[in-house]
């Protein structure tokens, strides 16, 4: 980590300790606690207490007459502490925000679904597993039942690891620049009820995890063990899957705009199969187009969704934003995850 990296993970933490102080105090007025009472919920020493009332005229009490008052001065306080937090996070990461990881495709989709390649049946599929950087988040209505779906989109790739015959194992994969979901299945890939880890630095449910760049400014305690974890189940097992989008990052012509959005769709509705476990482009893509195991289709039918979301308006800007994302994730993230997790990735 560098000394600037290093000076703005202290900033993060002095202002996450003012917070932390912030939403004590506001709990000590609302609830007339004692101040040993509030040293034992958020671990502040009493000491620090009384020293930031004093340097910050909060008062010892807060009356009628001007709790309300006192009140907003802390919440005010608060959003632009969370304002000045985020602000040094982009300074260090750009456009990276997450790196959203699905260990199977096939497995969130419910389907059993080995599909065909180059003309041969997929006899059996060892990993469908996708990587993506999301950016953009919408929501919609489908519009036979009203179901509402999910829409993200970025940057990623859906890899597949399968089999055609005895002996024969093959790897491929295809760029996406989005993924749509029907939204109790993304709801269900969040469950935190059957995470296998959820705190605010990252979650991890069966079918998907969610690491936040900003975990590597996290506490070294939290990262120790955070860190190993992640090796075990995301890293290691996936190294290929990562090696291919740091590849795909490096091409000058992935992610291209003049081929247009590529979303990867496991459906607008749980209640109607349309549109379920395909990918849906924009136009035909020659090469891309042809069938990959574990996914049903390609088509050339985006228009739907493109239309319902109203994202013709906004297909310069997403494509604005995948291109910084890309060159970030080249120049900075790859670097960044490298760093945290040294030797499990080359």
């Amino acid at each position: 980590m560098s000394q600037r990296e290093k000076q703005i993970k202290e900033k993060i933490s002095q202002f996450e300790g003012e917070k932390r102080i912030l939403e004590g105090l506001k709990a000590y007025y609302e609830r007339n606690l004692s101040y040993a009472d509030l040293e034992e919920i958020t671990g502040v020493s009493i000491p620090e207490f009384k020293r930031f009332q004093k340097d910050h005229d909060y008062p010892y009490r807060v009356g009628v007459y001007n709790r309300q008052s006192i009140f907003d001065k802390i919440e005010q306080r608060i959003k632009e502490i969370d304002k000045s937090i985020i602000e040094q996070r982009q300074s260090v990461f750009g456009a990276l925000d997450q790196l959203l990881f699905i260990p199977s495709w096939r497995k969130l989709l419910g389907s059993h679904f080995n599909g065909f390649y180059l003309n041969q049946p997929v006899q059996k599929i060892f990993q469908d597993t996708i990587v993506f950087l999301p950016d953009l988040a919408l929501s919609g209505f489908e519009e036979t039942t009203g179901e509402p779906f999910f829409l993200m989109t970025g940057l990623g790739i859906y890899w597949v690891k399968f089999q055609l015959g005895p002996g024969s194992i093959v790897t491929d994969y295809r760029e996406i620049t989005g993924i749509v979901l029907p939204l109790d299945l993304y709801e269900k890939a969040q469950d935190i009820s059957g995470s296998i880890l959820d705190s605010e630095k990252m979650r991890m449910t069966e079918f998907m995890t969610s690491i936040p760049f900003s975990i590597i400014l996290a506490r070294r305690t939290t990262q120790m063990y955070l860190r190993g974890v992640l090796a075990r189940n995301v890293f290691l097992p996936n190294k290929e899957c990562f090696d291919q989008l740091l590849a795909s990052c490096n091409d000058p012509n992935s992610f291209n705009k003049d081929e247009g959005l590529k979303i990867l769709s496991g459906g607008l509705s749980t209640q109607i199969q349309l549109y379920n476990n395909e990918l849906l482009t924009e136009k035909k893509i020659d090469k891309y187009s042809n069938l990959i195991a574990g996914i049903k289709n390609t088509q050339p039918k985006l228009n739907k969704i493109l239309a319902n979301l109203q994202l013709e308006s906004m297909r310069e800007g997403i494509f604005t934003k995948i291109d910084q994302m890309k060159r970030e994730f080249r120049e900075i993230g790859r670097d960044y995850l490298l760093d945290w997790m040294p030797g499990h990735m080359s």
